[in-house]
């Protein structure tokens, strides 16, 4: 249900293009490889993988990618492993309506991020911005 909610506040945006979705942890991480996203959002709760886990992978495989973590609750010891693995922020899912858009946008900025502007997102739905 996350999904379907994030794909629809998300492609109201017309700078914004969503590219692949994943199932789990497993499926984030290859298609984030083969992607190679600027910009991925990663639930921390996933089936196959835990959120860490994830984020040392793509940290690893992708290292250009920029990961933004989302939570359900406040964050705890284990979204703070995931900043120590890679994730630039951690989002409460509570705050994705207002908070979401402008943090994708202000971490494609922060990295200079014309050039391959992408985004990789929640169990795991990957968007890019479109080129314009």
């Amino acid at each position: 249900m996350i999904r379907a909610l994030l794909r629809q506040l998300l492609e109201k945006y017309p700078d914004i293009v969503i590219v692949a979705e994943a199932e789990d942890g497993e499926e984030a991480v290859s298609k984030a490889t083969s992607l190679k996203p600027t910009v991925g959002l990663i639930d921390c709760h996933l089936p196959r993988l835990t959120g860490v886990e994830i984020a040392k992978l793509i940290k690893l495989k992708s290292p250009s990618t920029t990961m933004i973590a989302l939570t359900a609750g406040e964050p705890t010891g284990s979204e703070m492993e995931m900043v120590s693995a890679g994730v630039s922020a951690v989002l409460n899912k509570a705050d994705v309506l207002q908070q979401l858009y402008p943090l994708i946008i202000k971490t494609c900025a922060d990295r200079n991020a014309a050039a391959r502007p992408a985004i990789w997102t929640v169990n795991p739905l990957s968007i890019q911005p479109s080129r314009q």
